[in-house]
């Protein structure tokens, strides 16, 4: 996060949509990929016509996706001045990592006892795919491989129940890290390993611990980034 840029939505920020396929829907995905993707940083001024505009769309779409938006927590409304990006603060993040801690050390265990071959081939694979994305500091794509090393082991644990509890979270988790996903990459990428090894040797009791401190440590570097972007 960065303090001094601008409050308002830079200019091209946004691609124009065409036609009407689900349009509300669409407007919202773009509107929520721009503030979670880090486009429209904490504290951004979301104007209704400069966003139609960008969007190549009328209005009213945009207030409805607006809306929702704020229903979400991830806009809120200031009386008189009108749309911002909210700015999550550290007792927020804090409440999310906790529960996460809880949620995927559980995954770890359970996926120890039940990940296949095929399972295990693509976590292998990733931790691959991670290390190179390392070295390029591409932030986007660490994101996409973070997310998709945590939702292997989440699918492998086979608990429907959690797997639907960590969707409502995934959003903040994803926004939330994509403020220090370069900051953490050669540590998190290297708690990763560790935590393959502790799956692929079938040891649950480890591989909850593991995942318990690699989210933990998350949670302090995002909090950390937060307390030093508002001094």
């Amino acid at each position: 996060m960065n303090s001094a840029i601008s409050e308002d939505v830079r200019p091209g920020a946004l691609g124009m949509l065409a036609a009407p396929q689900l349009l509300r829907e669409r407007v919202y995905e773009a509107l929520e990929a721009g503030i979670v993707g880090g486009t429209f940083p904490p504290g951004s001024h979301l104007r209704e016509d400069d966003l139609a505009g960008q969007l190549g769309v009328s209005r009213n779409p945009v207030r409805e996706a607006l809306q929702r938006l704020m229903h979400d927590g991830l806009v809120d409304h200031r009386s008189g001045k009108g749309i911002f990006v909210h700015a999550p603060s550290l007792r927020e993040v804090e409440e999310v990592y906790h529960v996460r801690a809880l949620l995927e050390s559980e995954s770890a265990r359970l996926a120890a006892e039940n990940i296949d071959e095929a399972g295990l081939a693509k976590l292998s694979e990733l931790l691959v795919l991670g290390a190179d994305a390392v070295g390029k500091k591409d932030a986007g794509l660490l994101l996409e491989l973070n997310e998709r090393f945590h939702n292997t082991i989440l699918t492998a644990a086979g608990n429907s129940v959690m797997s639907k509890l960590m969707v409502t979270l995934q959003r903040r988790i994803r926004w939330y890290f994509a403020s220090v996903v370069v900051q953490r990459s050669g540590g998190s990428w290297d708690q990763h390993e560790a935590i393959y090894d502790a799956i692929s040797s079938r040891d649950g009791q480890r591989a909850a611990e593991l995942m318990a401190e690699h989210v933990s440590h998350t949670g302090i570097a995002i909090r950390a980034q937060i307390s030093t972007t508002a001094s």
